[in-house]
């Protein structure tokens, strides 16, 4: 049974490595980086379900891994979003995520087994409830949770034998198999945060975008007294003008120290943001891309703009 990839506003960002040793992520992720956010039905896995809203953010508070994480926003009730993993081994899966609701939520997590007792054209279906307290960080641990387990066939969709249990101990009467656990939340209606989502001995870190500072300034000598035009703009991974808010900030040559020259200075309909400043004496410039929730501080290289002699 196919699950639907999560559609997110966020724009797609390259995996990598962060200094946890966990992969980063900025998005919500595809097949090809091992875990990869989804949406399904909350009373059955086939049921209708929409598309959240999501972003990265701060925190809320001190994030479980690294300082961010993705932020859920459901579009009405009845639908779980969170981390999808593939499995070989339900045994050794140790799946888990970290969820924070500021109101509380609840929601589902569901399993697809193939097990050696099961006939062929059959597999197994777990489905837990599951329930987040409101306003604190809470990891659910999948090896921890009673599922309801179904044995399905997968030609007609109909099942039998239900039984409930864990999947440690469901592992111990039925044997081991692959298969797929999603893990989602939000059943209610309510927005929340994931991160810190661990599963087949690796971890996943929402982080945020690798974005990108240039400048144009002249670049030929300026009589002194002259106003000169700075431009910037910013630039995600794929190359998309973001229009991120800068301030200009200039240091005399030979100077450590930058000195902000202009207010937070934001862009104007073509992505560039824009300045200006008179120059007096030959100087350094630079924009300065302040902290947002989805990305760190940065800064353009600097220009030089001398005084004609």
């Amino acid at each position: 049974m196919a699950v639907s990839v999560l559609l997110s506003p966020l724009a797609a960002a390259p995996a990598h490595a962060d200094d946890t040793g966990a992969t980063a992520m900025a998005g919500p992720g595809s097949p090809l980086d091992g875990m990869h956010l989804t949406y399904v039905g909350c009373e059955s896995i086939a049921a209708p379900a929409s598309a959240p809203s999501t972003r990265i953010n701060l925190g809320p508070d001190t994030a479980p891994m690294g300082r961010r994480s993705f932020g859920l926003v459901p579009s009405g009730v009845g639908t779980a979003s969170g981390p999808t993993l593939s499995f070989t081994s339900l045994a050794s899966l140790g799946a888990s995520v970290s969820v924070r609701a500021e109101a509380g939520t609840t929601g589902a997590s569901y399993v697809w087994v193939a097990t050696p007792d099961a006939p062929a054209g059959h597999a197994w279906l777990g489905r837990a409830d599951l329930t987040v307290p409101a306003a604190a960080w809470q990891q659910v641990d999948t090896a921890l949770v009673p599922y309801a387990w179904s044995l399905v066939d997968l030609g007609t969709g109909v099942t039998a034998v239900v039984e409930t249990s864990t999947p440690t101990d469901f592992v111990a009467v039925h044997g081991d198999g692959p298969g797929y656990v999603v893990t989602g939340f939000g059943c209610d209606g309510h927005p929340f945060h994931v991160d810190a989502v661990r599963g087949n001995g690796r971890a996943w870190d929402f982080e945020g975008l690798t974005l990108s500072t240039s400048i144009l300034g002249p670049t030929a000598p300026v009589p002194a007294g002259t106003d000169v035009e700075i431009a910037g703009s910013v630039t995600d991974p794929s190359g998309r003008v973001t229009g991120d808010p800068l301030v200009l900030q200039s240091r005399a040559r030979g100077a450590s120290e930058w000195v902000d020259v202009s207010p937070l200075t934001y862009s104007g309909p073509d992505g560039v943001s824009r300045a200006t400043v008179t120059v007096t004496e030959g100087q350094e410039l630079r924009w300065l891309r302040p902290e947002s929730e989805y990305a760190d501080a940065g800064a353009s290289d600097p220009v030089t703009v001398s005084v004609a002699r």
